[in-house]
């Protein structure tokens, strides 16, 4: 499992302004800013630009995901490997299943991993979990895909812990990200954290 986290500062507009984005891929978290933002590297070096593309008249930042590897980073606004690739574009509803392996108009649902009978819900089910977050299975390495609070980059420093992206977003950015202004470590709502 891997995953984007988006960093969109709240300015009284409707969809707010992007600053950043943390991208996951093999335990390794990857930082990118699009145009205009002012963060710059901190801890940890920018690794690229985010790239918007329009979709029902707002700017939506892109990402790619690997094949089978499913790693999440920024795309760079390159063809697709091999050639062929998936589009996702958001849905206000639910996602919908591509049609073949060249599919430019697949659509994505939200859904939230933190009710009661989602992944956060389920966290004390060991028919789903081996522990402390590691998914339990074998598909090639034993228990060793990984839910949101357990996603770790292993070498950003010890007060970054296993889980951060998740029960400690705003205090990642802080330490990925120099000049990131008023950015408050206060949360209004953080499931991960109760």
């Amino acid at each position: 499992m891997e995953g984007v986290v988006e960093v969109v500062r709240k300015d009284g507009g409707e969809y707010g302004t992007l600053r950043a984005v943390l991208t996951l891929a093999h335990d390794n978290f990857y930082s990118c800013t699009p145009p205009g933002s002012p963060f710059t590297d901190g801890r940890e070096n920018i690794d690229g630009t985010v790239i918007t593309q329009n979709h029902d008249g707002a700017q939506h930042p892109t990402s790619v995901q690997e094949a089978r590897g499913h790693g999440a980073y920024a795309w760079d606004g390159t063809g697709f490997p091999g050639g062929d690739g998936i589009v996702y574009a958001p849905s206000r509803g639910a996602g919908s299943v591509p049609t073949g392996g060249n599919d430019h108009d697949a659509r994505y649902g939200l859904i939230d991993l933190t009710t009661a009978d989602s992944l956060w819900g389920r966290r004390d089910n060991t028919e789903t979990y081996a522990k402390g977050g590691a998914f339990r299975g074998d598909n090639g390495q034993d228990n060793a895909a990984h839910a949101p609070w357990a996603w770790d980059d292993s070498n950003d420093g010890s007060d970054l812990q296993a889980g951060v992206i998740a029960t400690d977003p705003a205090y990642l950015v802080s330490r990925y990200f120099g000049n990131t202004g008023d950015l408050s470590q206060t949360y209004l709502r953080n499931p991960y954290r109760s």
